[in-house]
């Protein structure tokens, strides 16, 4: 692991564990690292925490949706991706649970707003399914943001459970039947 992953991942644990008001100096106690050298990798503590996030965001994007991404049926494509994401965040909890903070975050959309460059691949995947008419015609943004909503509730609901991923193998069929009977056009919720 290089020196900026370890730092990447020590303050992921930090930030989890304390929240993003977590300091500097109890980054650098935990990784056992001099400021210099953690300033030597980083910017300052606001772009690390966005960092973070955008790597985590286009982490999943790679690993669970442009990997799923191509033809045939659009529920079908929605419900693999959207299970693959899903997956990914109950096999990665802290990561999960970092996106969740930095997501619910009012420092973070006060200071910088959406991460914009984080939505350019959700917003071409709904309009591509917009114009098709396999969705309604909502806004992309309001689209996108109900996908997050989605994918972020049911990984919560699932790792509230005993047993998350079973509990998913389980269960997800009705919870993507809930979220798609939302979204799609009227002659694709048939």
């Amino acid at each position: 692991m290089s020196k900026k992953e370890e730092i990447y991942k020590g303050a992921m644990e930090l930030f989890v564990e304390k929240g993003l008001s977590a300091s500097v100096n109890e980054l650098i106690e935990r990784i056992g690292i001099a400021k210099g050298t953690l300033y030597h990798h980083i910017s300052g503590k606001d772009q690390l925490i966005i960092d973070i996030y955008k790597q985590l965001m286009f982490e999943i994007e790679e690993k669970c949706v442009n990997k799923y991404v191509g033809g045939g049926d659009a529920r079908e494509s929605t419900k693999v991706i959207f299970g693959e994401i899903i997956k990914w965040f109950i096999s990665n909890p802290t990561k999960f649970y970092y996106i969740s903070i930095f997501e619910s975050s009012p420092f973070i959309k006060i200071h910088f707003g959406i991460v914009e460059d984080t939505l350019e691949g959700p917003r071409k995947n709904i309009m591509q399914k917009v114009n098709m008419g396999i969705m309604k015609a909502y806004s992309t943004d309001m689209i996108a943001f109900f996908d997050f909503a989605f994918t972020r509730a049911i990984a919560n609901y699932f790792l509230s459970l005993p047993k998350p991923l079973k509990s998913f193998l389980e269960g997800f069929d009705q919870a993507f039947d809930m979220y798609w009977k939302g979204v799609a056009a009227e002659q694709a919720n048939l």
